[in-house]
């Protein structure tokens, strides 16, 4: 091994210091045939013959020459940089098919690499925590039955028909960590929205309650001052200390060094900022980037919860909503350290489980933990694939277009190759040689395409996500970037280049070099060029019905009849800190609100409510009519919290009955006004006109007063659900927070500022958030439809302008090689717009064949997306049809050049050619 090492080495010097080798070389072979002419000299011979006779008996010179640079170089590395050099030259010898080339591929490959880029933070990302592989998310599974009490978080179904959750009540978690020996550490957090008043400026913030452990137990450093430790999270109000994120360091304090130990208060607590966590750490939920992180125990002050006549949620068993991560031992088994943490939670959480029949059903699992609580990948995943193919199937269609280039530069290479092999260099050489050159030009559009996706690798969150923070819109560019993209370059390479390369293999020696030798080689060439077309259009086709699936989605939704005006209406949301206001003094500032907004100048009506009408989530409630036999489980609902003037504001028309007015207050019997989807589901045959139902959420029975029109609800995908309003002042919990709506008689942006101020006078710490129109908020409803359609849209354009030079470059190549043939016709009779109609058939018919596949292909791929379009079948005619039109015409008109040159053709000087 070390001969070898040596070796190696040796030639690998040789490299370098060649002129010198090459002189030593040079003076040993003339020392050797000197002493052999003097020798023959000596023996009687003539100088000049004796030099002849030394010469031939010395032997091949050249051979020894290239024997001796084999054997002190790397002659595989020599090759290749020969080869380089040689295919830079090519290149700079076609500036204008080279930077085509490099454009194409820059646009196919920075597009990969920027939605990859993004696609790997919804997919691939994990925390920015040590081994972040070792955790775990703790979660519960049960049967159909819900066996805790209320969740502060997520429940669903599981795969096995029953319901699962990853929320804990604190109690739990404290027990859990307490008895568990087999995992390393816990780690328990809970977000929040807060309200953060700095240095007198009150705004919405993005916090985390976490427990004081946590930033030791993850491996996470200080980028300033210290994190938190167990000691600040001991018991409540032990630690009214925060640790912010260095994002909101950079944001909120341009990243001043006198930040520590600066005060501000968080929904209206005083507290201090002890330190700034490392940079890229910013919470531990995937897609969402934590500001500030207080410790758990801060909860009973920062964010109190009204239940079982405590705000305090840490000894509240009846509470369920801390999301726990586990650190793994790794001299610990994973089912070990899993079936010890279920016997812990069934023992701890027993007095409060729901004695029923799945109760035996009811047991803990682990979920990966590497990406926290992680809704990213569910709510994009699907929409990354989608575009990651997209972007595929247009690098895919410009290797296909190069390998066409590529075709027509061999051929008129035709000659040069044909002398190469004639003179003795074998196919694989000049296979080598188109190889090396096309790799090449990858390595260059690959370059230019990780520019131009390092430019533009935001832009695709930009599209998707329609939060304010700038941090969720921050991608890392990594070295799986930098690799993705390497991979793709020479991929793409070796894809575009394995054309050229096959026809210079099959290519015959004598071809180039006879006048009609290359006719054999041109039908292969336009076999394969047709082929190519074919493909090309194939692409296209498959591209334009996606595009043309995904616009047609977007038109759709935005027909959806709204049920209600979104015209003239202005949002925005108020957050009313538990710290400060009493129900009692929540309900009386939204009703000094809502009056003295409704007198300034400009507005027309004015209504709070809990939920935003469109795109602002659920709110469910139990609902049983009074009277009826009860249901063994709880029939849900959607409930929203409204105030006098809501269905007035909005426009949403009364069918029967009454709206709300000023005398349904908090002391008047109970009312609701419900959609016209519930008073068919439970009164279909009757009047629900006075009826009285029960609900959780609002105390004592509840008259029906009146029927509303349906609404969209949560979006504009879903059907109406059956729902239920009910006054804001009249339900159990206080209006903490509320979506605020006016209806302006001019534009909504002329009455902000008044707005704000009005605000500002009740409340001065209180943050105005999610300000926006009516329209606004159905617009961004429909963002990830939008970025579809226009991400598809665009590179289905691309991808026609790449088809149609593709044509055209094949039907100019066929003009060219069958000009003889074009002119013997005409020689023989046949018209000019006979010719200009052959040509123009022959792209007509090499069109309807890419179009047929593309269909095909374009069919087998809908199912994939069906979840992802609305209101279309799996075959739309409009979509289709406009396809095949368009793809047809621009075929046409991407031959007609060639085909009206081979209408001119001159048939004496095409046959004088030939």
């Amino acid at each position: 091994m070390a001969t070898r090492i040596r070796v190696f080495m040796a030639k690998l010097r040789g490299l370098f210091g060649r002129q010198r080798s090459n002189c030593e070389l040079e003076n040993e072979i003339q020392l050797h045939i000197q002493m052999l002419a003097d020798r023959f000299v000596l023996q009687g011979m003539k100088p000049g013959d004796a030099e002849a006779a030394a010469r031939r008996q010395f032997g091949n010179t050249t051979l020894l020459r290239e024997r001796h640079y084999r054997q002190r170089t790397l002659s595989s590395l020599t090759t290749l940089m020969r080869d380089l050099h040689f295919g830079l030259r090519q290149l700079a010898r076609n500036p204008i098919l080279t930077c085509v080339a490099i454009t194409s591929l820059a646009l196919g490959i920075g597009a990969n690499t920027a939605i990859f880029t993004a696609a790997k933070r919804v997919l691939f990302d994990t925390l920015p925590v040590t081994n972040p592989h070792q955790l775990r998310m703790l979660t519960w599974v049960s049967g159909h039955e819900l066996p805790v009490p209320p969740v502060w978080g997520d429940v669903g179904p599981n795969e096995a028909g029953g319901l699962t959750s990853n929320s804990f009540s604190y109690p739990v978690f404290e027990e859990m960590r307490k008895r568990a020996d087999a995992v390393e550490s816990f780690v328990a957090f809970k977000d929040a929205p807060m309200t953060a008043t700095i240095d007198g400026h009150a705004e919405t913030i993005s916090g985390e309650l976490i427990s004081g452990n946590a930033f030791q137990a993850l491996g996470v450093k200080p980028e300033l001052g210290r994190t938190l430790s167990p000691a600040d999270d001991l018991a409540p109000g032990s630690g009214p200390v925060v640790v912010i994120s260095d994002g909101f360091w950079t944001q909120r304090f341009a990243r001043s060094p006198l930040v520590v130990g600066k005060s501000i208060s968080l929904n209206g607590v005083p507290v201090t900022i002890i330190g700034v966590s490392s940079g890229r750490f910013a919470g531990l939920q995937m897609g969402s980037s934590m500001q500030v992180f207080a410790p758990l125990t801060m909860q009973p002050l920062i964010l109190p919860k009204a239940q079982n006549g405590s705000v305090s949620l840490l000894d509240n068993p009846q509470s369920w909503w801390l999301q726990v991560l586990v650190r793994l031992r790794p001299d610990v088994s994973e089912g070990r350290a899993q079936g010890e943490l279920d016997t812990t939670l069934r023992q701890a959480a027993m007095p409060v489980l729901k004695h029923t029949g799945d109760l035996d059903r009811f047991h803990l699992q682990f979920a990966p933990g590497d990406r926290g609580l992680d809704y990213l990948r569910a709510e994009y995943a699907r929409l990354s694939y989608v575009l990651l193919a997209i972007a595929g199937f247009v690098l895919l269609l410009a290797c296909l277009n190069l390998a066409n280039l590529l075709l027509a530069r061999s051929a008129s290479r035709q000659r040069e190759l044909s002398t190469r092999m004639a003179l003795g260099a074998g196919r694989g050489s000049i296979i080598r040689q188109m190889l090396t050159e096309a790799l090449l030009l990858s390595s260059f559009g690959g370059i230019a395409g990780l520019l131009l996706g390092y430019l533009g690798r935001n832009v695709v969150l930009r599209l998707l996500t329609n939060s304010p923070q700038p941090e969720l819109e921050q991608v890392q560019f990594d070295w799986r970037v930098l690799l993705f993209t390497l991979g793709i370059s020479i991929a793409t390479g070796i894809l575009f280049g394995l054309a050229p390369a096959w026809q210079a293999m099959r290519m015959a020696t004598y071809c180039g070099l006879r006048e009609w030798g290359g006719a054999t080689v041109n039908r292969h060439r336009l076999w394969l060029d047709k082929t190519l077309v074919i493909g090309q259009i194939a692409v296209s086709a498959t591209l334009l019905m996606g595009a043309g699936l995904f616009v047609h989605t977007l038109v759709n939704l935005n027909r959806i009849p709204l049920g209600f005006d979104s015209n003239n209406i202005l949002l925005f949301r108020l957050d009313l800190p538990r710290t400060r206001y009493s129900d009692a003094q929540m309900a009386t500032f939204f009703k000094q609100l809502e009056e003295r907004l409704a007198s300034l100048p400009g507005v027309r009506s004015v209504t709070v409510n809990n939920i935003g009408i469109i795109g602002d989530g659920h709110s469910g409630a139990n609902f049983h009519v009074l009277g009826r036999p009860k249901e063994k489980d709880p029939v849900r609902v959607q409930t929203n919290g409204v105030g006098a003037d809501f269905f007035e504001t909005l426009g949403i028309p009364i069918l029967q009955g009454r709206a709300f007015n000023q005398h349904d207050n908090s002391t008047s019997p109970k009312v609701a006004v419900v959609n016209r989807a519930l008073a068919e589901k439970f009164f279909p045959n009757e009047n629900a006109i006075g009826k009285t139902f029960e609900t959780d959420v609002v105390e004592g029975p509840v008259q029906i007063v009146g029927i509303a029109a349906d609404t969209r609800y949560a979006d504009l995908r879903t059907d109406t659900p059956p729902t239920f309003y009910a006054p804001y002042v009249q339900k159990s919990n206080g209006p903490s927070r509320m979506m605020v709506e006016l209806r302006t008689l001019a534009d909504p942006a002329s009455v902000l500022t008044e707005a704000r101020t009005t605000v500002e006078s009740l409340d001065a710490d209180l943050p105005m958030t999610d300000v926006r129109t009516m329209k606004e908020q159905v617009r961004s409803t429909l963002a990830d439809e939008r970025a579809l359609a226009q991400l598809a849209g665009g590179f289905s354009l691309l991808a026609l302008v790449l088809a149609s030079i593709g044509i055209y470059g094949m039907m100019a190549y066929a003009v060219t090689t069958r000009t003889g043939e074009i002119g013997l016709r005409m020689a023989l009779g046949a018209q000019a717009r006979q010719v200009l109609s052959r040509i123009l058939r022959e792209a007509f018919c090499l069109t309807g064949a890419g179009i047929v596949l593309g269909l095909i292909a374009a069919l087998w791929l809908t199912r994939f997306i069906r979840v992802m379009l609305y209101g279309l079948g799996s075959l739309d005619a409009l979509t289709l049809g406009s396809t095949a039109v368009l793809l047809i015409v621009v075929s046409l008109l991407a031959a007609f050049a060639p085909a009206r040159r081979a209408s001119r053709i001159d048939p004496i000087r095409a046959l004088r050619h030939d």
